[in-house]
């Protein structure tokens, strides 16, 4: 399929835009001159860039024709009012985007002063419908001057703070080296333009974000293998599963055999990766054998796309998000808004899904640790414009009756290990936005058997024996129950083990935004814990005022703790099957020459976003009408009397020979472990609703729709008719 671009942005040179009259935009020509500018020049907030400036080593002067993409986010008017709608519950009517800028965004008269300060310089830029995002392209002399800033050259280390390690140890930075362009400068603009800006994006092109997958480990094979002193059993953990089997464990099956399929409605998938379209269409055709809706597929490349397709960039990510949507709602069309991996390139993508307004329903399988944020910005406990920029487009999803789902992360309650590589606790961003609905994981029940292997000198693999874990009920997903077993399976001790294996659904408590008013009365900053992981080695890290701990020591049988969080913002949302120890079948062409063959088993938090994509695309397609912001309504959903979620919380704790056991040379494996009910920190407080590890818990979907169905107001059409 040729990509082509299809940014809904307009330039108020166009007629009728906003109902004003026609007004030409200024052209370099035509335009005040650099030297004619507006003073004096006020600082304002920017991006990624000074911090990375700040930890890398500079390697020259940024050539001037090096052309760059620069987004401006700017301040919405009545923000306050807005959010308080979209917190109590907006159920419509929506709005489209054009009544979204009368109303939020800024005015024309704004914009066009920007834009002409920007095209004095001969940087060409044009803004989106919403008035809150004004995109530009340029070279790197003229931002320098319209901006004040100098970009240099430099090479970033795989972690932009001091780590356990360093890249490739366990615990510590998986991202790798990157050379970039960057500015060790704030920008800034003139006093008449500075005081509605939100953000500055693009002056570095870092890529900061992660993908939200996981491979699954090696369990062993379905069958019986033979071993010394008998055989390997064969675990009963689902595994390799389709995505029928998400319908079917969260009962959505009854609904869509209604012929509620998603059927005109159009899903949105937000990455910061290209995807091959052949790959899940032959996913949906040849694995799931689920009849699709043709010619279903639109690729969008938001500020020029994201690059060649490629596992090294996180594509397989794209072909997961793809895969698990389109197969739940299989009839909804589906729009991929592809981003670069840049702070702009995230930010733009979620404006464009907006502003575009085609798309129903939104989802994003990518983030970074607000920790990572706190870094970068060089504030702590504060919400900077960078995080905001998000929140706003949030908002205007939300206004328009757009559900936005995110995924929590899969570093349990460490968040920060998966980026910067401290034992802090944190979540993840754009997930903590209080106007998402963040989607965490669980572990279904099962038996999970591994083998043992040795392997000779000769490079001969032998398996001696094998562990068995069984997990008795649908759990929060953290991986402290896999630590005890990695002991027999070659770790030195239990630290290594937990050091290697630090996993689960994201979730705990913002730091960067207050608890949002539907959070108000489910006891959400009331937690119960499990203190396996003690941090140590704390280092503060210039040039902000952060201690972070670099180390830490583990207990392993810690006991369980409460607290209290005074008053922030709680995730995730809900949770669904993540683990990938019980996860999901994936198919991408290019797996094969990194794992042996096109299908490998996947799991976390990634798998869920998607997935609650396509349920809203088919409780959509059964009411007509699209249902909006999942958090108002689901929280009150889940106090009343008939409560379609099922709450994880702390009430029972299983250990024993009977959940683990194992074998190894013939002789019986003595395993000492429990089952806690956390993401590796949070679990429920006993009969709470809220489990800051795993949300509400999981819903029936069944249950879930006739909540929906029996509150839902009057909305707006769906389909083309939106916009």
């Amino acid at each position: 399929m040729k990509k082509r671009c299809t940014r809904h942005a307009v330039t108020l040179g166009a007629a009728g835009v906003l109902g004003i009259a026609t007004m030409a935009m200024a052209s370099p020509a035509t335009s005040l001159t650099a030297a004619q500018a507006p003073a004096p020049k006020v600082t304002v907030p920017g991006g990624l860039a000074p911090a990375i400036a700040a930890k890398s080593t500079p390697t020259g002067t940024t050539a001037g024709a090096t052309q760059m993409r620069v987004s401006f986010v700017l301040k919405g008017r009545n923000i306050t009012a807005l959010q308080n709608k979209v917190e109590a519950g907006w159920t419509g009517p929506y709005l489209t985007p054009m009544q979204f800028a009368q109303q939020y965004g800024q005015t024309p008269q704004y914009v066009q002063q920007l834009i002409s300060y920007l095209g004095s310089f001969g940087i060409h830029a044009q803004v989106m419908k919403d008035m809150l995002d004004v995109t530009s392209q340029g070279t790197a002399a003229q931002y320098q001057n319209a901006l004040s800033v100098l970009f240099n050259n430099y090479q970033v280390p795989a972690s932009a703070i001091a780590s356990p390690g360093g890249p490739g140890v366990p615990g510590g930075p998986t991202s790798h080296v990157q050379q970039v362009f960057a500015t060790p400068d704030n920008p800034q603009l003139p006093a008449s333009l500075a005081g509605n800006i939100e953000a500055v994006l693009g002056l570095t092109n870092y890529a900061p974000y992660e993908s939200l997958s996981v491979p699954g480990k090696t369990q062993a094979a379905p069958g019986s293998t033979t071993v010394t002193g008998g055989t390997i059993p064969t675990g009963t953990a689902p595994t390799s599963q389709l995505p029928q089997a998400f319908e079917k464990d969260y009962h959505l099956t009854s609904l869509l055999n209604t012929g509620s399929q998603g059927q005109g409605q159009t899903m949105g998938i937000v990455t910061l990766a290209s995807v091959n379209p052949s790959d899940p269409i032959y996913f949906w055709k040849h694995v799931a054998h689920i009849a699709v809706l043709p010619n279903r597929l639109t690729l969008v490349n938001v500020d020029g796309g994201a690059g060649a397709v490629s596992l090294n960039n996180g594509s397989d990510e794209t072909t997961i998000d793809v895969e698990q949507s389109g197969s739940i709602a299989p009839q909804a069309k589906i729009v991929v808004y592809q981003a670069p991996n840049t702070d702009y390139g995230f930010v733009d993508a979620f404006y464009q899904g907006a502003s575009q307004n085609v798309a129903g329903s939104l989802s994003a399988s990518w983030g970074e640790s607000e920790t990572a944020i706190q870094y970068t910005v060089a504030a702590a406990q504060e919400s900077p414009g960078y995080a905001a920029a998000f929140n706003q487009a949030f908002l205007e999803s939300a206004a328009q009756g757009q559900s936005d789902f995110v995924s929590s992360g899969d570093q349990g309650a460490y968040d920060p290990t998966g980026d910067i590589g401290t034992y802090n606790l944190g979540v993840d961003n754009p997930e903590d936005s209080p106007y998402v609905t963040a989607v965490g994981g669980t572990t279904l029940p099962g038996s999970q058997v591994y083998p043992i292997t040795k392997t000779s000198k000769s490079g001969t693999v032998k398996t001696t024996g094998y562990e068995e874990v069984n997990i008795p009920k649908q759990m929060t997903w953290g991986w402290d129950y896999l630590w005890p077993m990695y002991l027999a399976l070659g770790s030195p001790n239990e630290t290594a083990a937990a050091a290697g294996n630090i996993g689960g659904s994201g979730g705990g408590y913002s730091v960067l935004f207050r608890n949002p008013s539907y959070q108000s009365g489910i006891s959400a900053s009331s937690y119960s814990a499990y203190e396996f992981i003690n941090p140590t080695d704390y280092q503060q890290i210039p040039p902000t005022t952060l201690s972070l701990p670099t180390g830490f020591t583990l207990n392993p049988a810690p006991n369980l703790s409460t607290g209290i969080n005074a008053g922030y913002r709680a995730t995730p949302d809900v949770a669904f099957n993540a683990d990938p120890q019980t996860g999901y079948v994936a198919y991408d062409t290019q797996f094969k020459a990194a794992f042996g063959s096109n299908n490998v088993d996947f799991g976390g938090t990634s798998f869920i976003g998607p997935q609650l994509n396509a349920v809203t695309a088919d409780y959509e397609s059964a009411l007509g009408h699209r249902i909006g912001f999942w958090n108002p309504n689901i929280y009150r959903f889940a106090t009343s009397s008939n409560s379609p979620f099922h709450p994880l919380d702390s009430s029972t704790v299983y250990g024993g020979p009977n959940y683990y056991s194992g074998r190894n040379h013939g002789k019986s494996l003595t395993i000492t472990g429990e089952f806690t009910n956390t993401n590796d920190y949070y679990t429920g407080t006993s009969g709470a609703i809220y489990n800051p590890g795993s949300g509400l818990g999981y819903a029936n979907l069944s249950k879930l729709y006739a909540s929906f169905a029996a509150v839902s107001g009057p909305g707006a059409p769906t389909g083309p008719g939106a916009r």
